[in-house]
């Protein structure tokens, strides 16, 4: 097991080291767009799979300094799991479940919020946060930004 572990922790450093080069890269050629860098956990809720993308300027990839923590809830009495964990920008993901009664289930389908705070040395380094429900959702995302440091929310029915 712990070699197993050993081997994600490297593969995740690879590719994140792989990422900060092509974004060093695109930078040096004059290129004025920001690269990404998403970490995208899935959950089922209720039997939907639900993609909770949260993403960072791949050149502030350095500057994580802990677990992402992400917080979704539901309506009460709605079953919940993590069917994917995501790797946090190299750091891990803290991913709860919580219920709210403030959520409901009407016949557009089911309400559910979603939080997200990324640690950083910086708290200017923008951050995304999409929800994907159903799959088919990956189209069109509903979005959130925000900053590190700080929660930025997204709310949806899926």
């Amino acid at each position: 097991m712990r070699y197993l572990m050993g081997r994600r922790r490297w593969l995740v450093h690879v590719v994140l080291l792989a990422a900060m080069i092509l974004a060093l890269a695109a930078q040096g050629s004059g290129s004025a767009s920001v690269m990404w860098c998403r970490s995208d956990p899935l959950v089922v809720i209720d039997g939907y799979v639900v993609d909770v993308f949260v993403s960072i300027p791949v050149t502030d990839l350095p500057k994580v300094t802990g677990a992402t923590e992400i917080v979704v809830t539901t309506p009460p009495n709605v079953s919940i799991a993590l069917a994917s964990p995501g790797v946090g920008f190299g750091a891990g993901e803290d991913v709860r479940f919580r219920e709210s009664s403030s959520l409901d289930i009407t016949r557009q389908g089911m309400e559910i919020r979603v939080k997200v705070l990324v640690p950083t040395t910086d708290d200017s380094v923008p951050v995304q946060v999409q929800l994907a429900p159903r799959i088919v959702g990956i189209m069109s995302p509903s979005i959130a930004e925000g900053n590190a440091n700080e929660w930025v929310a997204q709310r949806t029915t899926i």
